[in-house]
């Protein structure tokens, strides 16, 4: 070989030496524009996550799912080659734009609707996903992006609410929603290393057995780690085991060199207009404001005993109890929901004026960390299908205990019932919500509704607020008719309880 042909492959090399060394700077650059205007968009969601986390609620997984996208993203792009410099950016400032706009409709409009079931809905989580797919789409373009469709896909799938779905309907515990992480993760790395249906399957099964084994062990032997370290390390470590493996598995022989291949630069231009967008965004989404945590816990007393039960005020009889045991499902292993049915031992003729003595409902919920208490809201605890509840009113009781009351009007029996509720902790660290239900039915075989969370009615209720607004479940002529009742019977209530 020449001298000067020589020259010319050496300059060759240097030549893709430099592109490629300048290549890996771009993309990190508009990535890391992506995360900086993703965390400051959402700086009160991601704030307000991290709050519930640290409570104890399953919301902690929003963090994982992130990192598990992420091992997908890299199996997928080390297992495809690169494709042809195709793009149309006036689409994809089109889309990018939409979905940017579909991002803030969700955060300013569509949230407040749902500003009750906002712990249990988080809305805001999607709306933070749509904002990081548009901006990607407006950085990179449509065609790059959506070749990892799939790995967009399982975020929105995996939604807080379907989440708690899911995990409720397992059984609820800790291993529920662990090992239901343990599926996604052995999902990501299904979509990171599957080069064939074959890889894929064996990719799935090892990821499965090894997280569950591993979820295991970690429950086992440390019972009373963080609910987020149980989601998040046995699924991530499990990801990235398996992965690593069928990484080496696959370059047995050969260079262990990520990128065997020359690295194409970005092929879309990221203008000052593009980056100003995403940013102008971002800020319109910062100063969007969340629900107001409508959670009031209080101080109580100290428990008499271990009877989650409340001790009847003078006055009042109980003539029935009874215990439930999904809340367990829902609140945690240790919940416990309980009713009894009082009766008061003389009719007061402003309660009735057929001198009727009246009959209420008392519902105590206990669990263990009051945070779940405002995931699961008093109304999603009831079968309310085809019923139309009041704005609340706050009234005040006795040591400084804060209770609100709604009325709940069901068009189809004609019945309207009344909900005076208050949460307080008790002296060793449980925490209870207490309902007093009132019905203006004052018969003694008068219907309460039973304490039956129902995903039917709650998903029909939530679908009915989505198309015609929250004046489609809600009643604005109430007259709170058994307030003083409720009140005079909460503060006898509070009163008899051990100070």
């Amino acid at each position: 070989m020449s001298g000067s042909k020589r020259m010319e492959l050496e300059m060759l090399k240097i030549r893709e030496i430099r592109s490629e060394s300048g290549i890996i700077p771009r993309l990190a650059v508009r990535w890391l524009m992506i995360a900086l205007a993703t965390i400051f968009a959402f700086w009160p969601t991601w704030t307000k996550l991290w709050q519930s986390t640290a409570s104890g609620t399953a919301i902690g997984y929003v963090f994982a799912l992130p990192l598990l996208c992420l091992v997908a993203a890299v199996g997928t792009d080390l297992r495809r080659g690169p494709e042809l410099p195709i793009h149309d950016r006036e689409t994809d400032k089109i889309v990018g734009c939409i979905g940017l706009f579909v991002a803030l409709g969700l955060q300013a409009l569509l949230l407040p609707r749902f500003a009750e079931t906002y712990e249990l809905m988080h809305i805001d989580v999607i709306a933070a996903w749509v904002f990081v797919w548009s901006a990607a789409v407006l950085m990179f373009g449509l065609r790059p992006v959506n070749r990892y469709w799939a790995i967009w896909v399982v975020p929105v799938i995996l939604a807080p609410l379907h989440y708690r779905a899911i995990a409720t309907e397992m059984g609820g515990t800790r291993f529920d929603y662990s090992v239901l992480m343990v599926l996604v993760a052995s999902a990501a790395t299904t979509i990171a290393v599957s080069r064939t249906w074959r890889r894929g399957a064996i990719a799935f099964v090892a990821a499965t057995v090894l997280g569950v084994v591993v979820l295991y062990v970690t429950i086992q032997k440390y019972p009373t780690a963080p609910l987020f370290a149980v989601q998040l390390f046995p699924a991530l470590g499990t990801a990235i085991v398996v992965g690593g493996a069928f990484y080496l598995y696959e370059r047995r022989g050969k260079s262990l060199k990520p990128f065997d291949r020359p690295l194409r630069k970005p092929s879309t231009a990221t203008s000052n207009w593009t980056i100003l967008a995403v940013f102008a965004a971002a800020v319109l989404m910062f100063f969007t404001p969340l629900p107001p945590t409508s959670l009031t816990v209080n101080v109580g007393p100290p428990p008499a005993t271990a009877d989650p039960r409340l001790v009847v005020p003078l006055g009042w009889h109980q003539i029935a109890a009874s215990e439930y045991d999904w809340p367990r499902r829902y609140f945690g292993s240790t919940s416990e929901l309980s009713r009894q049915t009082i009766r008061a031992d003389t009719p007061n003729p402003a309660w009735d004026a057929q001198m009727r003595p009246r009959t209420v409902q008392l519902d105590v919920v206990q669990v263990r960390r009051p945070s779940t208490l405002a995931v699961y809201p008093s109304k999603t605890t009831y079968d309310l299908e085809n019923a139309r509840v009041s704005p609340t009113v706050t009234v005040e009781l006795p040591h400084g205990i804060v209770a609100e009351m709604y009325t709940i009007v069901d068009d189809a029996l004609l019945l309207t019932w009344s909900n005076l509720n208050f949460v307080w902790t008790r002296g060793d660290g449980a925490a209870q919500r207490v309902s007093l239900i009132s019905v203006d039915n004052h018969d003694p075989d008068a219907y309460f509704p039973e304490p039956k969370p129902s995903m039917a009615s709650n998903g029909s209720n939530t679908l009915a607020v989505l198309l015609r607004g929250e004046t489609s479940t809600e009643d604005t002529e109430s007259e709170y008719k058994d307030l003083d009742m409720l009140e005079a019977l909460a503060r006898l209530l509070v009163e008899a309880q051990t100070w």
